[in-house]
Order: C-alpha cells, then structure tokens, then sequence
C-alpha cells in the first residue's frame, strides 16, 4: 500500500532519447543530430494527452517546445537538428485535457555524432495541476539514449543497445506453449504443434536436439535439474527423456485420462487429469513410474506449481466460478497426497496467470502482481503492478509486460519502487536469470520469438 500512495504522487517513466545522425557520422563542427525519445505512460495519474520537448545547451540556440505524440501508453516524438555537444539539456513537459502542466522532467546528455551515449530522466508529477492524497516522494530513473542503435543480430548473438545479446532466426520460429529454464541452464519448450521438447542451451547459445514425442502433446513437466523430462499425450501416455539416452522417448507410466497439467515433485510425478468425478490427481514414483497415489473431485489448474521448501503444490483453479488459489501437500515419505485446501476468499482477488514462487519460498505471487503467504494462502501485499512474468536477482525483482507491441521490463527494489524501465522489440513471453544474466524472451510475430541474454 505504501508504493501506491508514493506512485501517486509522482510519476516517473523510462524515457528512451536516441540521437540519430541526420547526415551520416562526422567529426567536422556543425554535425546535427535528431534527438527521439519516447516515454511510457505505464502509472500515469494525471491523465496526459499531449507533451512537449525542448532542447538546450551551450553554443547553441534552444530548440523548441516541439509537440511529441501521445498514445495512451507512451509519449513518443523526436527533436531534430541539433548541434552535436556535451551537456545538451532535454526537458519534456506532458499537459492534461485542460492543457494543465501534470509532469516535467529534465536530463543532460551528450549528443555525440554517431555515437550512442546514455543518460536518465525522471518525470515529476506537478502537485497542484494533479494533487495527491500523500507526500513525499521517489525516484524513478529511465534510461535515454542518443545515437542510432545497432540493429538486433541473429543467432549468431548479435548486440541489442544494452549491450546484450540477441539470439533469433529459423531455429527461432515456433510457437511454444510452456517454457522453463533449468539449473544447467537449459530452457525446455513444450512445441504442442510439433509434439516436441525443445532445448536451447545459454551456455553455447545454441539447440540441443529435441525430444521428438510420440503422439499428440498435452504437457510438460521438467526436472529442476535438467537431467528428465516427461511428455504427455492425449490419451494418457507419459515418456520420459533424458539425455543420456540420446533423447529417445521411453515409456513411463500410463494415466487414466490425457494429463492437462503435471509438475516435478522431487522423486514423484504429480498430474492432473480428466478422469474421475472433476478431475484426478496422481502421484507417480519417478523411480519406477507406479502411479501410487490418486484423489478425484479435484481441480483442474493454471500456472501449477511445486515448492521444495515445503513440499506442496500450488495452482489457481480452472473452469470454475469463482476462482481461488489452491495447495496440496506431499508426503513424500508416505507418497500420498494431502487434502485440496483453497485460499479463504473465494474470488475476492484477481488471480491472473502465471503463478511463481517468492525466491525464498515463503510466498506465491500472482501476474496481478497480489502475494500470498505459502503456508496458508492468506493474503500478504501487492507489488503494485501486473505482469506477464518476473524473475528475481539479489533484491532485484524484474517485470515484463506488453506495452502496444513491445515489451516493458521494469526493474524493482525490495520495496517495490520501480527503479528503471526498459523497452525491447515484441510481446513479452518469458523472463528468467541465469548466470549473472537476464534472460528475455519476446515473440517476432510468425509464430517464432527471440531471446535476450542481459547482463545484471
């Protein structure tokens, strides 16, 4: 509740100002650039319609106020000709329907002749124009860039302007319905239209060969580790791959009915499946694939997911009004499954996809971006911000969420104040962290996707 109130009353946004050499590089005096910038809207309070920008500096005469376009989910515009120099000051002033000054925000940057030089810039809300119900205040710094910059490279790990790597390209263009990225640093794909696990290994930035399935695939479930995965198909066949085996299905187990959902849980199986009153679930023993244990009038799920720390597993129910947020434990001595126990409200919270644990395990966390204590499913707090997915580094939390066509990467501190914004080509589809780096997946449109490797 805290970081709402301070949100309100000041908005804050990453602003992306690249400088574009109108002539080619040159390193004569005179050299101009066009200075473009863009600003999201993401927790605008104040209602902004329009904005404009000025550009000024030493030696130079003051360029502006020029109109920026204003979209509803981000101000975007650009600032030609001007002279290239150290210190040129950027002001950015975005106004109401009553053409009130709401926000205003300046930054120094280097405007540099075919070069891309960063800097920051935060937006502050104007307290009169649109007060606010606290005060204080935080900051918020985006990033601005001047220079063009390089375009993103294929699988052969071209460079994006963070200096991270892109991978793309044919190997790229499929459509996946889960991924999840193992402690070897492996990310499995579920290809549901071609039947497949696929695999892309960070360290060689490159595939491993697939999983080829064995009938029509309905779900995944992945080791933490890395060293299993298992592919269901309609009807109920489970295999199992490995690879030391080469990748070739083998036999698992057999469920009743096809397996919707199904998740590791250190040495058994746990899935979800149609038969039954409801539907069932079952543990399966990795170790054998005897399907020990199975309960029906049960739930069919999103988002499931299993917890070390306290062996139980955690989904939002499916198909049913309203919807709730539900555990089951694992006894994983007995290897037996516990009671469905649902959270105490019953539909009083937006319970949007996906679920992820809290890094320490104490918590689920929902795309609404609304936290729930592990143990009991009581609400604890918000973030304050939906998202599409997060991952954690330190006391980092990073966000992703789609903005028009591009996706938004917000980065947040332990109290959750957004501390910068970043925005990368396509929706976002999944965001991880791995060996000092973020992993970004965005979709291309087509049915394919790229992935960004950023270091933290």
């Amino acid at each position: 509740m805290r970081f709402l109130s301070r949100v309100g009353l000041m908005w804050a946004a990453c602003a992306l100002v690249a400088a574009c050499n109108s002539e080619g590089p040159s390193e004569h005096a005179g050299e101009t650039e066009s200075v473009r910038m863009e600003i999201s809207l993401a927790g605008d309070v104040c209602g902004v319609v329009s904005a404009d920008a000025v550009v000024s500096g030493l030696g130079m005469s003051v360029i502006g106020p020029v109109p920026l376009q204003v979209d509803g989910t981000a101000i975007r515009g650009q600032v030609s000709e001007v002279p290239a120099g150290t210190g040129r000051a950027v002001r950015v002033i975005a106004y109401n329907a009553s053409m009130l000054e709401v926000y205003a925000g300046s930054a120094v940057v280097d405007v540099v002749a075919g070069e891309v030089v960063s800097a920051s810039l935060v937006l502050q809300r104007n307290p009169v124009n649109c007060p606010g119900a606290t005060t204080g205040g935080i900051d918020i710094s985006g990033r601005l860039e001047t220079g063009e910059p390089t375009q993103d490279g294929g699988s052969d790990g071209g460079v994006d302007p963070d200096a991270g790597v892109v991978l793309g390209g044919a190997e790229f263009a499929f459509s996946y319905q889960d991924a999840t990225l193992t402690s070897d640093g492996v990310i499995h794909f579920l290809d549901g239209n071609a039947d497949r696990i696929r695999r892309l290994d960070l360290t060689t930035r490159s595939f491993l060969s697939a999983y080829v399935g064995t009938g029509d695939a309905t779900s995944m479930a992945v080791a933490s580790d890395g060293q299993i995965a298992y592919l269901a198909y309609t009807g109920g066949r489970i295999d199992a791959f490995t690879s030391m085996e080469d990748g070739t299905a083998r036999f698992f187990a057999a469920a009743p009915a096809s397996v919707s959902r199904m998740v590791v849980a250190d040495r058994y199986l746990f899935t979800i499946d149609g038969s039954g009153a409801w539907g069932t679930h079952a543990l399966y023993q990795r170790a054998t694939g005897a399907r020990v244990a199975a309960a029906d009038w049960r739930s069919s799920a999103v988002s499931l997911l299993f917890s070390e720390a306290n062996n139980t597993i955690y989904f939002a129910d499916s198909g049913v009004s309203p919807q709730d947020l539900n555990r089951v434990q694992v006894d994983m001595e007995a290897g037996t499954l516990g009671a469905e126990i649902d959270s105490p409200y019953h539909g009083a919270y937006n319970l949007r996809a996906p679920l992820r644990l809290w890094p320490d395990g104490s918590a689920v966390v929902t795309g609404s971006g609304l936290l729930f204590n592990a143990a009991d499913l009581t609400y604890r707090t918000s973030i304050g911000l939906s998202f599409v997915d997060i991952a954690f580094h330190g006391e980092r939390l990073y966000l992703i969420d789609t903005v028009g066509d591009r996706t938004q990467l917000r980065v947040l501190n332990h109290r959750f104040d957004i501390l910068s914004a970043a925005y990368y080509p396509g929706a976002a589809q999944r965001v991880f962290v791995h060996n000092g780096q973020l992993v970004l997946l965005t979709s291309t449109g087509s049915n394919g996707f790229q992935a960004r490797l950023l270091d933290l």
